[in-house]
């Protein structure tokens, strides 16, 4: 088998806002625009095997570029199946781009085509080529959008806790949102805060101890900026609510850092960010080496959440994993892999276990 072509395809898919929910209410609109963008990567085979992959969604028309021109040639003409070694020819070819960024992102929406293809021509769903399931569905939390007051955050969260949600992750930078959220929710709802990176070392303990009442599982990316290892594991070190970080670091070899200096409780690798599936294997391999908790960051909608929803229910310690609780207005996946009940399931079919709907990805071209 050979690979025929390979293209990035540029979306535009608006989210599909709940009136009874948000009424307006969202506070970073460029936040909430920027997740309406996709890039869908579609690798083709002479033997009529099509893979589909997800590469993140920041400059999509960037993204796509870089993998036409980039990446393709140097994959045009080789066997799909052969995805390790297709790997490191992507990962030593663009070492002059960094290491860190687009050209790892555009490398994990290839990879996750590979393996797309490899399952289709195995006959085999992707986590049975993983080890197997150790679960046979994956309990989501709703990660919310930043909203603009503390009544229109615990309004949106009280929202999808009747949707079937059992854990609730928000985006605000208020102590006061968070305390107004915890108490319209039930107790027995799990509560987590993601500040992307906003404070210092020590303005993050400050803050900590105002969150403590709260019962946060976790608190996430608090330390800017979000690389500041020595930081971080500072305020892991002296905190009492776990720190979960990762969904910005890129490879086993970026994760290596900041495991050794025991910076986080939490690893949050992101599967169209990371690296593809492999690296995240990789990095699940360290975690367990080193005895921490890994829950990968997951905020997408097309095959980014079929990839991440394998390698979930393929290792024993990913216990959740994350779902952009506001849908978008057409799923361009399908079916859409929305949760059911506050659970994800898989599809069993092979490969990713999904199609694409042209019609939707026709009618939804990204314009710069």
């Amino acid at each position: 088998m050979k690979i025929t072509d390979i293209r990035g395809i540029p979306l535009s898919i608006p989210l599909k806002e709940d009136p009874a929910i948000s009424s307006g209410s969202i506070s970073s609109m460029a936040s909430a625009k920027a997740s309406s963008f996709h890039v869908l990567v579609i690798i083709q085979t002479d033997e009529g095997i099509t893979g589909y992959g997800e590469a993140f969604r920041f400059t999509p028309g960037v993204v796509c570029k870089f993998i036409e021109e980039s990446l393709k040639p140097l994959l045009l003409n080789k066997n799909p199946l052969y995805i390790s070694r297709l790997w490191d020819l992507m990962f030593k070819t663009t070492f002059r781009y960094g290491r860190k960024g687009l050209a790892i992102q555009c490398i994990s929406g290839v990879e996750i085509a590979l393996w797309d293809i490899l399952g289709k021509y195995r006959n085999l769903p992707i986590y049975e080529m993983l080890g197997g399931l150790c679960r046979d569905k994956a309990k989501a939390y709703a990660s919310l959008l930043r909203y603009n007051s503390p009544e229109d955050v615990s309004r949106a969260a009280m929202g999808f806790v009747e949707q079937g949600y059992s854990a609730i992750k928000l985006h605000q930078t208020d102590v006061e949102s968070v305390k107004a959220v915890r108490k319209v929710i039930p107790e027995d709802i799990t509560l987590m805060l993601d500040v992307n990176g906003i404070w210092s070392p020590r303005e993050t303990l400050e803050k900590v101890k105002e969150l403590e009442p709260y019962g946060l599982l976790w608190l996430e990316e608090p330390v800017c900026p979000m690389d500041d290892y020595d930081g971080l594991a500072y305020v892991t070190a002296n905190s009492s609510i776990r720190i979960a970080a990762g969904e910005n670091e890129y490879t086993h070899y970026g994760f290596r850092e900041m495991i050794e200096k025991r910076s986080v409780d939490i690893l949050q690798p992101d599967v169209i960010k990371a690296g593809g599936l492999l690296e995240c294997r990789k990095i699940l391999t360290l975690a367990e080496t080193w005895n921490l908790q890994l829950i990968p960051h997951s905020f997408c909608f097309g095959p980014g959440i079929a990839a991440t929803l394998h390698f979930s229910l393929s290792n024993m310690r990913s216990e959740y994993i994350e779902i952009n609780a506001v849908p978008l207005e057409q799923s361009y996946i399908q079916p859409p892999l929305r949760p059911e009940n506050g659970y994800l399931m898989p599809t069993g079919k092979p490969g990713l276990g999904i199609e694409i709907d042209e019609d939707v990805i026709n009618n939804h071209p990204y314009i710069d």
